[in-house]
Order: structure tokens, then C-alpha cells, then sequence
């Protein structure tokens, strides 16, 4: 495997400082890019706290030089989640200079599963946990099936005009009518889990993997976890879920359930800010 590009900043003048690991949202073939822009968008909230940052890129990711078939054959849940166990196993085995050995997650979207898993797997040395509109206890079936029920609800008027057009439109762009279709169609994906073929914009490969991506054990998570969700996000309904269950298990969970929000918090930021100020009193209380 080639070696694993991140790119980390830390603060001045700190003597010792926990690391702040951040994890974005998903990309497809058409729009991918360096995670650095992500780095970057919340670098200064974190340094302002004391706490350095890092980022890891997605495979064929290196600043401006991307290569997308290298980023396409590699590019599932399971992959980023292994990239960063690989990291954070490199930082353990060489601890950078004032490293105090506690870490800080932030995930948005699809990076949500992710620093939850991490969490779960980390949670001896994890301060605090913030999870931004990526939060949920349904499987990527369900939340899925969840999404397209919406696109036909918001874009009932768009999908008749394609219907009514007399070209041939490619089943990836198509949104199955019935849950049995659907079925059946994600059925033939996991038997199928290629690269060349799509399914709403993502790889049979990327959705058989998630469709495999492990449940969460909430009793193993035993440290402070924000959860950010907008009430108008298609999976509102999941994350309400994953914060029900997460009490049940004792869970140290905080829940922003933002009623004018939908799924973009980088559209939010009052919200972003508020996350920071629970982060700011989450460490004051464990000094």
C-alpha cells in the first residue's frame, strides 16, 4: 500500500495538547478533492483551544494531484477507517512533541460512522467526540431508502419530465419505485461489488461495503459525544434513533436537534460555533 498523506497543524506556545482528528463527508468521481480545504475550514476553532489538528487523505489524494481511478478502486467506509486505525497507530508508535496522548473527533456526514467507530475503538485515550449530520442508527439500507423517498418527494416534478422523455435514461440515475425494486436492486449490488458500475452516484463497491459496515457498540463508547442534526435532513429520523440508544447504554451524549436545519451544518455558523463552545466546557470539565 502507499503511504498515507495527512497533513497536521499545531498550536503555538502548548506545552501539551490533545489531537484533534476530523474526518469529512463523502465524495464522488466528479467532485473529489483534497481533504485539506476541510483541515483548513475548521483549523483555527481547534488551535484557539489549544489542540492540533490532523486530516487524512482519501487513496490517489496528494494536495492538487489526484488520481481518480486509484481514489475509485479504494474508496469505502471501510478503507477511511482503516486509513486513520493506520495513523493513529503511527502517532502511538511515534508520538510528536507534546503530544499529551488524548485525541478529539469531528466527522461530518459520512465521516459521522467513521469517528464514531473510532470512538468505540479509541475510547481510553478520546476527550470528547463531535459528530456533525452524520449521527445514525440505521443501516445504510435503511437511511438510504430513507434519502431516495425524499429526492422523489422534493423531485416528483423533475422525475415525471424524465419519465415523459423519449430517451433511454441509465438505471444508475434512476430512483427505484418501490421498496421490493429497491430491494432487489441493492440485493444485485452486494453479489456485485464492482467499480464500474453506480448506483446514485457512488460504486457498487462503495455500497456493498457500507451495507456491511459494523453496528455500533454504544456501551463501549465512554466518553463525551455531541450530536449535531437538522430536522429537516432525510435521516433525522436515524440519528433520533442513535441518540435513544445511546442513553439506554449510559452513553455521555448531547444532542443539538436544530429544527431549521437540513443536512449542510457548514450552512450553520451559529450551530458550528455552539459545538465549539460545548466542546470548550466538555475539556474544562475533565481537567
Amino acid at each position: 500500500a502507499p503511504d498515507i498523506v495527512y497533513y497536521f497543524s499545531r498550536p503555538n506556545n502548548t506545552e501539551s495538547y490533545p489531537i484533534a482528528i476530523l474526518c469529512g463527508g463523502s465524495s464522488t468521481k466528479d467532485s473529489i478533492s483534497s481533504i485539506i480545504h476541510f483541515h483548513r475550514y475548521f483549523l483555527q476553532e481547534f488551535l484557539d483551544l489549544g489542540i492540533a489538528v490532523i486530516t487524512i487523505e482519501q487513496w490517489g489524494i496528494e494536495g492538487n494531484k489526484i488520481n481518480k481511478e486509484e481514489f475509485i478502486a479504494h474508496y469505502t467506509r471501510s478503507q477511511r477507517l482503516k486509513d486513520h486505525q493506520e495513523v493513529i497507530q503511527y502517532l502511538q508508535s511515534n508520538p510528536p512533541k507534546n503530544w499529551n496522548g488524548k485525541l478529539i473527533f469531528l466527522g461530518t456526514s459520512e465521516g459521522g460512522p467513521i469517528v464514531t467507530s473510532l470512538t468505540e475503538f479509541y475510547t481510553d485515550i478520546t476527550l470528547a467526540t463531535i459528530n456533525l449530520a452524520g449521527a445514525g442508527d440505521w443501516s445504510w439500507r435503511e437511511e438510504l431508502w430513507v434519502f431516495i423517498c425524499n429526492m422523489r418527494k422534493n423531485f416528483s416534478w423533475w422525475l415525471k419530465l424524465l419519465d415523459l422523455m423519449p430517451i433511454e435514461i441509465p438505471f444508475s440515475l434512476k430512483l427505484p419505485k418501490t421498496k421490493n425494486n429497491y430491494d432487489a436492486y441493492i440485493n444485485h449490488i452486494i453479489l456485485n461489488p464492482s467499480t464500474d458500475q453506480e448506483f446514485m452516484g457512488m460504486t457498487y463497491l462503495y455500497h456493498a461495503d457500507a451495507l456491511k459496515y459494523p453496528k455500533y457498540n454504544y456501551q463501549k463508547i465512554t466518553t463525551p459525544f455531541l450530536v449535531v442534526a437538522g430536522a429537516k435532513d432525510s435521516i433525522i429520523l436515524s440519528s433520533d434513533s442513535f441518540v435513544e440508544k445511546a442513553k439506554e447504554a449510559g452513553m455521555q451524549i448531547t444532542y443539538l436537534r436544530i429544527e431549521d436545519m437540513d443536512h449542510y451544518v457548514r450552512n450553520r455558523p451559529d450551530i458550528i460555533k455552539q459545538s465549539f463552545k460545548w466542546l470548550e466546557y466538555t475539556l474544562h470539565q475533565t481537567k
